[in-house]
């Protein structure tokens, strides 16, 4: 059995990608509500966490901005909605995100579909967000990369938004698996990975100081328009090929190369 206590250590997310493989082995896919019935089984304090937070939890509406990123929080993790600027878990912010298939006959050719955004850079044509990069030479010396270095990403299967038109229909929204990353541990392994993340940087920083903020030639990082429409604010992100780099890495899976396409195969 596990504790509140356990979900809040790192090694809670083999456990979920281990429920989630188990499952896929059985039926053939994994919904979220089957993965949050097999955790609260085994879990009795969070089964029991959710069921009297249920009210404070009062997410009724299909059109609540990041739906399936707070059904995630509450029912896998113990975390009401808040806007508390501390990580969501102590190891990292919780992001959703959605590959898409790339092959409907066998279903295992998977990419990613969007970018992940990261963390609020803020408006770049004011001095003070300028500032923050400025005199910066590297991603790691800014106040930003706390929350790029770790994260917890948790994987969707792209399917037809048009299935999902209730609150109770996205926990069958089917989950491919977990990601606990560290970028620090990344670039170790990785080197060349770095090298383009520091080219990215050099790119994003450039932009900026020359008042001329654009998303053109960034490889893994980028910089991109956040928030509501017409406005001027932009958040760092990782692109849709790092991300599917990202989640071969750390789900130990080949990524797999054809033409300009990048592509993992769930198994």
């Amino acid at each position: 059995m596990l504790t509140l206590a356990d979900i809040k250590d790192k090694s809670y997310i083999n456990v979920l990608n281990n429920i989630i493989k188990e499952i896929i082995k059985t039926t053939g896919y994994c919904t979220l509500e089957l993965l949050i019935t097999q955790i609260h089984a085994l879990c009795q304090e969070l089964a029991d966490f959710t069921n009297t937070n249920m009210e404070k939890f009062k997410i009724t509406k299909v059109t609540d901005k990041g739906l399936v990123g707070k059904i995630v929080e509450f029912k896998l993790f113990g975390n009401l909605p808040n806007n508390d600027s501390c990580p969501d878990m102590l190891y990292g912010d919780i992001k959703t995100t959605h590959f898409k298939c790339l092959n409907t006959k066998t279903n295992k050719s998977y990419n990613a579909k969007e970018r992940l955004t990261l963390t609020n850079f803020g408006d770049p044509s004011k001095q003070s967000n300028i500032d923050t990069i400025a005199d910066k030479n590297c991603l790691q010396e800014t106040k930003f990369y706390d929350k790029i270095n770790n994260g917890i990403i948790v994987i969707f299967q792209d399917e037809d938004n048009t299935a999902f038109s209730t609150v109770e229909s996205y926990y069958s929204k089917k989950i491919l698996g977990i990601v606990l990353y560290n970028l620090d541990e990344v670039f170790e392994k990785q080197p060349e990975v770095a090298k383009i993340f520091q080219e990215d940087f050099n790119k994003i920083k450039s932009c900026i100081l020359a008042h001329n903020v654009s998303q053109s030639g960034q490889t893994y990082l980028h910089i991109h328009p956040h928030g509501s429409k017409g406005s001027n604010t932009r958040a760092f992100g990782f692109k849709n090929k790092f991300l599917t780099k990202l989640v071969s890495i750390y789900l130990d899976l080949p990524l797999q190369v054809k033409g300009r396409s990048d592509y993992i195969e769930f198994l």
